[in-house]
């Protein structure tokens, strides 16, 4: 969460930071601000709220400065204001800070800079490293050893971007245990936490290590430890594309983000399925050089693969349902027991993982705070690792040498859509890879399954071909104030993704659930004002499924259903029906999901809420 830029140059610095952070809005929207070094002096502006008044505020200055550093941000400590955004200087305005993460003793940090004459301006932990930082540097006027000084002092784990009206050329990053990446133009630089923010500039990137300060000039860059040892390390080159925020004919990002589940789908499948009487490829091929970003592909050996006694999933949000799903699926194709754990919970646990477990950690942007942690302890004790992530230039990616990208290209609206079924069709791929290496399940069922996995984008352009229907469906229940949901086996993560969608877009209460445990307390909140939606495909548990959907129509509960096309039996129990195509039920999520989403959607989008930016989220969770 919250975005760091940062320009030096020969250009106006104003319009590219702006540029920058509309690239990085989705890591935080609370507020966003910029300083520029002009005249010999510090020029702040900020403003609470979405960048668009950050904006509308520079539209009446005529700032000229060719440096300066910029944020956006999601707040943790003090309120969205405009006291509370960044940047934060000292109180002599001569040190300007931005900041990503949490300073965890900042309390005391804050109280002996009190003692000494600091005055401080907001509520924030980040205005304590600008006067920190500003007590060194009047020590003996050396902004390098100030900077090094004040992070050693620094409890947490964060990102800065600093500059010094004393050192109008030069802006100073600190990377601790967080990401931040510096590019290399011509007589040009950028800072971004994000590289996406100024790819339209250049693809030529330096990506800070751990405990990392840069000394960053429009000539280039210098690294040093927090030690004071200095690094050297030649920029990478990225073959990604410039971010383009373009809607199309959608009128928002979230709607043509599903719309794409379909080219998402076939883009993998074709890089990494592309004929199905072949092998998975998930072998990483020996093709990359140093100048370039980490590879997809898994690098353990058939002898390391088929000596994975135990697999654990870290995630969080909507890649830990994605990896429920996982779980199924590799435990059905391998027989390796699988555990899927919410990334957060890891810490300050013992995790029971050796030499002979592979650890997967799943994120969209390859910088969740928490997964990444998890990953790490998981590789210090030994465990193989393997990253599924939709961005090859990640913290994740670098962290782990075997890797699946998907394909996703930019998911711009905060709720994940697009990326959840590619890192669904990920597990898949994985799983049938480990059951291929291990001669774990019958070839004509496994090509079976490869068939049918083939066609699941053209059955998702069929239920993408309902979406008046599902409209009308939804236009229906938005008046509702708590809504349950419930699957059970290959469908019960479908249910708490369906939950949390409905809950990220329209901020109407929602709950998912194993279908069989409705009976085991949830059912007492059941009446004709709650609806119940319920995911029921043909397979092992439909029976069961159908049986306590007809639970809840006996407490008078509201019944929507997602069921195959051509199911005579959801007629007698339920009110509204939102059908998919048939489909194999270890295939059904990839299908079940896409009505959920759509029916989310068109109820947030009756409600008139911010689809693409819902309140108080961020796209990008980069803080424990």
């Amino acid at each position: 969460m919250c975005g760091i830029v940062g320009y030096l140059g020969t250009a106006k610095a104003v319009p590219v930071l702006v540029s920058e952070l509309k690239c990085l809005e989705y890591r935080g929207y609370d507020s966003a601000g910029v300083a520029v070094i002009e005249e010999g002096r510090l020029r702040v502006l900020k403003a609470a709220g979405k960048l668009a008044n950050l904006e509308s505020l520079l539209r009446t200055e005529n700032a000229y400065a060719t440096v300066g550093i910029g944020h956006t941000r999601w707040a943790t400590h003090g309120a969205p204001t405009d006291k509370n955004a960044h940047p934060h200087t000292d109180s002599e305005g001569q040190i300007a800070v931005v900041h990503n993460g949490i300073i965890e003793n900042y309390r005391d940090l804050k109280d002996e800079l009190i003692s000494k004459g600091c005055k401080f301006a907001s509520d924030t932990d980040t205005e304590v490293v600008a006067h920190l930082v500003s007590t060194y540097y009047h020590e003996d006027n050396d902004m390098l050893k100030a900077v090094m000084t004040a992070v050693r002092r620094l409890k947490g784990i964060y990102a800065l971007a600093i500059m010094n009206v004393e050192e109008p050329d030069t802006i100073y990053a600190v990377n601790h245990h967080y990401s931040l990446t510096v590019g290399l133009g011509d007589n040009e630089s950028f800072l971004a936490s994000d590289s996406l923010a100024y790819r339209q500039y250049t693809n030529q990137m330096v990506r800070l290590d751990q405990s990392e300060i840069a000394v960053i000039t429009k000539n280039g860059v210098r690294l040093y430890g927090f030690d004071g040892a200095e690094a050297s390390r030649p920029p990478t080159a990225s073959d990604v594309n410039a971010f383009v925020a373009d809607k199309g004919q959608f009128k928002h990002f979230l709607h043509k983000e599903i719309s794409e589940q379909p080219v998402v789908l076939r883009q993998t499948l074709t890089k990494y399925m592309p004929d199905v009487n072949k092998p998975v490829l998930l072998r990483k091929a020996d093709t990359a050089s140093s100048g370039s970003a980490p590879s997809a592909g898994i690098s353990l050996t058939n002898m390391q693969l088929r000596g994975i006694e135990r697999i654990q999933v870290v995630a969080c949000g909507t890649a830990y349902h994605a990896s429920l799903i996982g779980k199924y699926i590799i435990e059905e194709l391998t027989s390796i027991p699988v555990e899927v754990e919410i990334a957060s919970e890891c810490r300050g646990r013992k995790l029971l993982v050796n030499e002979r477990t592979l650890t997967i950690a799943v994120s969209q942007s390859g910088e969740t705070a928490d997964t990444l942690a998890a990953l790490k302890d998981a590789k210090s004790r030994g465990s193989f690792t393997l990253g599924i992530t939709n961005r090859a230039d990640s913290h994740l990616a670098h962290l782990t040498s075997n890797l699946i990208i998907t394909q996703c290209g930019i998911e711009v609206s905060v709720a994940a859509t697009k990326t959840y079924v590619a890192q669904l069709v990920s597990f898949y791929l994985l799983a049938m890879f480990l059951a291929e290496e291990r001669d774990a399940v019958d070839p004509g069922r496994l090509l079976e399954l490869k068939k049918g996995l083939m066609l699941i984008p053209t059955l998702q352009e069929k239920i993408l071909g309902q979406e008046e229907e599902i409209r009308q469906a939804a236009n229906k229940y938005k008046s509702v104030q708590d809504v349950v949901f419930m699957g059970r086996g290959f469908n019960y993560p479908t249910a708490l993704e369906g939950a949390l969608k409905l809950k990220e877009l329209s901020y109407i209460h929602a709950s998912g659930y194993a279908a069989g445990e409705l009976k085991h307390g949830p059912i007492a909140v059941l009446d004709e004002k709650v609806p119940v939606i319920t995911i029921l495909v043909p397979g092992k548990v439909y029976e069961k499924t159908l049986s306590n959907a007809q639970e809840a129509k006996a407490r008078n509960a509201q019944m929507i259903c997602v069921s195959v096309e051509g199911d005579q039996n959801v007629h007698h129990t339920f009110d509204t029906i939102l059908t998919i195509p048939p489909v194999d039920e270890f295939l059904s999520p990839l299908l079940a999901v896409v009505p959920l989403q759509l029916f989310s959607y068109f109820i947030a989008e009756a409600l008139g809420k911010d689809v693409d930016q819902p309140r108080n989220l961020a796209k990008s969770v980069t803080v424990e």
